[in-house]
């Protein structure tokens, strides 16, 4: 996959990231099961706040920013709600999926993983950290045991 390149409309230039974004929407694959995990390190990203539409893509936009090499994966899946729901520590946001999960069983969403080598991480943790991204390390039989579903 090309990196990306976005232009951006407040100063009509391209943003030329080191950002390599993958989308995953194959039905039941597992794509991490195909990673070679000898050298790289996988964090969830998740994005806790309460913004604006306006400004999670400005949050976004800043992420193709990013002065290392590493990759996006997103991957849409389907979950219980009430298991979404125990992930989230702002308790706002937990509410509001509190009664969602009184109507509806399971969500769709997408989930975002950052992926990168064991030398970088600390610089990438710091970057996506300063967005207000928080990230999530987990363990490679989790990591592998995740299929896409919508």
């Amino acid at each position: 996959m090309d990196n990306l390149a976005t232009k951006t409309s407040e100063d009509n230039e391209f943003i030329h990231s080191k950002l390599m974004i993958q989308v995953f929407d194959e039905q039941g694959s597992y794509p991490f099961q195909s990673l070679d995990f000898s050298n790289k390190i996988v964090f969830e990203m998740f994005d806790y706040t309460l913004r604006t539409p306006l400004e999670k893509a400005d949050a976004f936009t800043q992420l193709l920013k990013i002065p290392f090499d590493c990759h996006l994966w997103i991957l849409p899946i389907t979950e219980e709600t009430l298991e979404y729901q125990q992930e989230i520590p702002e308790l706002k946001s937990a509410a509001l999926f509190d009664m969602l999960s009184s109507i509806k069983d399971t969500i769709q969403r997408d989930r975002t993983f950052i992926i990168t080598t064991f030398q970088q991480i600390k610089s990438i943790a710091k970057f996506c950290k300063s967005l207000g991204f928080t990230l999530k390390n987990l363990e490679q039989m989790e990591l592998e045991n995740i299929r896409v579903s919508y």
